[in-house]
C-alpha cells in the first residue's frame, strides 16, 4: 500500500511518483495503518462466512481489534444472521373462499357513473347537500364582524367531492339559495406538524343545482361506449361481468392472506432485528427536520406489519424454491401474449416496455407467487361459499 501511494502522490520537493516510501511512511503512516486494517478485516470477514452457511442479515459489528504492523491481526465480529426455517406443514387446512354475489344497486351505481356524464342540472329551492353543484361566495371576517369589509370569493363545485375544507361544506349545507351566514372554520397549520387554527368566514350560497339524469336507453349506451355495446342489456352485462371479476379477485386475495396466515402459524419462526430495520428504513423515507419522536413512533406501529411482510415473503421463496416453481421462457412468453392482447400491443412491445422499466423480474417473480399459491391450494380443502 505505501508502495503504491509513493507512486501516485505529490509532495513538494518531489516529482509524482518518486515520493520515497519512507517519506510516505513518515508523512501517512496512520492512515495507511487504518486503510490496511480495514482491508485485512472485511477479507477476513469474507473468507470467514464463505467458509460456513451462514447468511449475514445485516452488517458486521466489528470489536476487540487487536493489530500492529508485522503482528497478527485478530477481531471479533457479531453479526445477526438470516433465519434457518424448515417448512413442517404448507396443507391440511380448511379455508373458505367467499365470493360477494354482484348486487343490483352495484351494477346502478355504475350505470348512474356513465348517465353523469350526460345529464343536466336544474335549480332548486331547498338547503344544499351532498352531490349538488352549489354557487357560493366565501371572504374571511375579522374579529366582532358579521359581513366581510371586502369582496366575496366566488366558487362553484360539486359538494362532496372535496373541493372544499370540510367545515365550509358543513357551513354550506346549512344554507339555501340567497342564505348566507358567518362560521367558524377550522383550518390545517401551516408547516408540517403545526397545530389546526380557527377563522372566522362569511359564507354566502347564491344557488343550488341537482343532478338530472338522463333516461338509460340504447342510443345513449351507444353515445356512452363509443359504439362498444349497442342495448342496455349489453352495457349491464360487461358491468355485472366486470364486478364479478372484480369480487372473485378480492376473494382471491382474503384467502391468499388466509393461506399465509395458517403458513406463518404452523410454522413460526424469528427474525433478527435488523432485518426489520433495514425494511422499515425502505418504508420510511423520513424528510429532513422529521420530529424524531413521530418517526420512533411511526417505525413502531409499522414494524409488525414489516416483519409479517418478511415472513410471508420468505415462506413464499421456500415454497417456490422447494417445489421449484420458478416459471420458464415459455410461461414467460405467455404472459407477455396475455398482457399484450389485454393492453392492445404486441408481445414485442410489451416485453421491450418490461425491459426498459427494469419489470421483467418483477413479471417473473409474480408468476412464481401465482403458481406457489395455486400449489398451496392443492394441498388444503377450500370451500366455495357465497
Amino acid at each position: 500500500e505505501r508502495n503504491r501511494l509513493s507512486k501516485s502522490i505529490r509532495l513538494k520537493g518531489f516529482r509524482k511518483g518518486r515520493v520515497p516510501p519512507d517519506v510516505v511512511e513518515q508523512r501517512f503512516g496512520a492512515e495507511l495503518d487504518q486503510i490496511v486494517q480495514e482491508r485485512l478485516i472485511e477479507d477476513a470477514y469474507r473468507e470467514a462466512v464463505d467458509a460456513t452457511d451462514l447468511q449475514p442479515a445485516g452488517a458486521a459489528s466489528v470489536t476487540n481489534v487487536q493489530y500492529a504492523p508485522g503482528e497478527r491481526l485478530t477481531f471479533q465480529a457479531e453479526v445477526e444472521i438470516m433465519p434457518t426455517f424448515e417448512l413442517s406443514r404448507v396443507g391440511g387446512f380448511r379455508l373458505k373462499r367467499e365470493v360477494e354475489p354482484v348486487k343490483d344497486e352495484e351494477v346502478r351505481q355504475i350505470l348512474d357513473r356513465v348517465l353523469s356524464d350526460f345529464a343536466e342540472w336544474r335549480g332548486v329551492d331547498r338547503k344544499a347537500k351532498e352531490g349538488d353543484l352549489v354557487a357560493v361566495r366565501v371572504a374571511p371576517l375579522a374579529e366582532g364582524e358579521e359581513s366581510p369589509t371586502e369582496e366575496a370569493k366566488p366558487y362553484r363545485f360539486v359538494l362532496g367531492t372535496g373541493q372544499a375544507l370540510p367545515d365550509v361544506e358543513q357551513a354550506i349545507s346549512t344554507l339555501g339559495p340567497e342564505e348566507s351566514g358567518a362560521f367558524l372554520v377550522e383550518f390545517p397549520g401551516e408547516g408540517e406538524g403545526a397545530d389546526p387554527e380557527s377563522r372566522r368566514l362569511f359564507v354566502a350560497v347564491d344557488a343550488v343545482e341537482e343532478q338530472v339524469l338522463p333516461e338509460l336507453d340504447d342510443e345513449l349506451v351507444q353515445r356512452a361506449t363509443g359504439g362498444a355495446q349497442q342495448t342496455t342489456e349489453q352495457l349491464e352485462k360487461v358491468i355485472r361481468e366486470d364486478l364479478a371479476r372484480h369480487h372473485a379477485e378480492e376473494a382471491e386475495g382474503k384467502l391468499r392472506g388466509a393461506i399465509l396466515e395458517a403458513l406463518l402459524d404452523a410454522n413460526a419462526f424469528s427474525l433478527p432485528t435488523s432485518l426489520i430495520d433495514r425494511y422499515l428504513d425502505g418504508m420510511l423515507r423520513a424528510p429532513d427536520g422529521a420530529d424524531p419522536g413521530e418517526l420512533r413512533q411511526a417505525r413502531e406501529s409499522l414494524a409488525p406489519h414489516a416483519e409479517r411482510q418478511i415472513k410471508e415473503e420468505m415462506i413464499l421463496d421456500r415454497v417456490i424454491e422447494r417445489e421449484d416453481l420458478r416459471p420458464g421462457d415459455e410461461e414467460i412468453e405467455a404472459r407477455i401474449a396475455e398482457l399484450a392482447e389485454r393492453s392492445g400491443s404486441t408481445p414485442s412491445a410489451v416485453r421491450s416496455r418490461l425491459v426498459k422499466e427494469g419489470q421483467l423480474d418483477s413479471l417473473r417473480r409474480s408468476i412464481a407467487v401465482d403458481r406457489a399459491f395455486e400449489y398451496l391450494k392443492s394441498q388444503s380443502e377450500i370451500e366455495n361459499a357465497r
